[in-house]
């Protein structure tokens, strides 16, 4: 039988890549949370089993620490309670679950820094170096579970990007999306961080323009 002309390989790896890289472009473009969701917790599984097979720090291990009297099996339903309403049938079609946009705030942090912990700083992906730099620009720092010196380096970069990116921090969340989005065509095209900072000024006075409307 021949073979398709559009075949590929795809390895685990690259599965994961592609399906966080598009739960976090459907997130900033604001398109279906729910299929977000799924995607970013599908990726997310595939990197928190290799981290946990490599001994690399998951960030399931932050929840850990700062959730010391429950099992892990308790934190893992909490985590998991709507993929898996998501992705198992359940006993009726008429099941419901209330779901918001902001719950994938955490899991596509999550999805990210294992990502990011599996393939080092070097090779960590260009969209979730964008998602990771949105999350700290407009997110208070989370710092539960993390250690004095990691707090103090999260604060740190917060800092540092509140000053890169006036603003963003206390802006409305269409308004910090549409910043993700323009942060992640940033950083996909190639462009380093020092030139994106210096592109800022000019995507803030677009964001007014569109703000101020007709």
């Amino acid at each position: 039988m021949e073979k398709p002309p559009d075949l590929e390989t795809v390895t685990k790896l690259d599965a994961a890549n592609r399906q966080l890289a598009t739960a976090i472009r459907l997130f900033f473009e604001n398109q279906d949370p729910v299929a977000v969701h799924t995607l970013a917790c599908a990726a997310r599984e595939i990197y928190e089993m290799h981290c946990l097979k490599a001994n690399l720090t998951r960030m399931f291990d932050y929840v850990k620490e700062s959730n010391p009297t429950h099992a892990e099996t308790e934190l893992w339903n909490v985590l998991n309670v709507l993929r898996n309403f998501f992705k198992h049938s359940g006993a009726s079609l008429d099941e419901t679950v209330e779901f918001y946009d902001t719950y994938n705030d955490f899991m596509l942090l999550s999805a990210c820094h294992d990502c990011g912990m599996l393939m080092g700083p070097d090779k960590n992906p260009l969209p979730m170096q964008a998602f990771g730099t949105w999350f700290l620009t407009t997110q208070l720092p989370v710092t539960e579970g993390a250690t004095e010196e990691e707090a103090k380096t999260l604060a740190s970069k917060g800092a540092t990007l509140d000053i890169s990116f006036p603003g963003m921090r206390n802006a409305s969340r269409s308004h910090q999306k549409k910043f993700g989005a323009w942060l992640n065509h940033q950083f996909t095209a190639g462009l380093h961080i020092e030139h994106i900072v210096c592109e800022f000024d000019s995507f803030s006075e677009q964001l007014r323009t569109i703000s101020a409307g007709p």
